[in-house]
């Protein structure tokens, strides 16, 4: 995921009053119709009180896309049996304790069925892409 940038956020949230929590920033975001890319990394955000833009600034950051190559896909999803879904896919990773970052990214992932380890893959990249 590609950071927002101060100015956008700032663009796209200079009138809020803080406290707010995430359910509050999306639903102004939504109202307001902020950049497409400002509403995508707040959805993103952790459920929580933010106090200042520049603690939503901060959360954005932790939260971006780790990239992730074909040997650490293979590597921690080496024993999935495919088909399955998303949903599947979340549940094997929680399971199975893979490393965090794959977790992260699984958790991202578009919902639908992945017949392949290249399937997923491929999907992380348009997820990256997106971003």
């Amino acid at each position: 995921m590609a950071k927002v940038n101060p100015v956008q956020l700032e663009k796209n949230l200079n009138a809020l009053k803080y406290p707010l929590t995430k359910k509050d920033l999306v639903r102004y975001a939504e109202e307001k119709g902020v950049d497409e890319q400002v509403m995508r990394t707040l959805k993103n955000l952790p459920t929580k009180q933010y106090e200042t833009l520049a603690d939503i600034s901060k959360s954005m950051n932790e939260i971006a896309m780790p990239s992730v190559n074909l040997v650490q896909l293979q590597k921690n999803l080496d024993k999935v049996n495919y088909p399955l879904s998303k949903k599947d896919l979340v549940k094997y990773a929680e399971e199975t304790g893979v490393d965090e970052a794959i977790l992260r990214v699984v958790k991202r992932l578009p919902a639908k069925e992945y017949q392949t380890l290249d399937d997923v893959s491929q999907a992380i990249e348009a997820s990256e892409s997106a971003f």
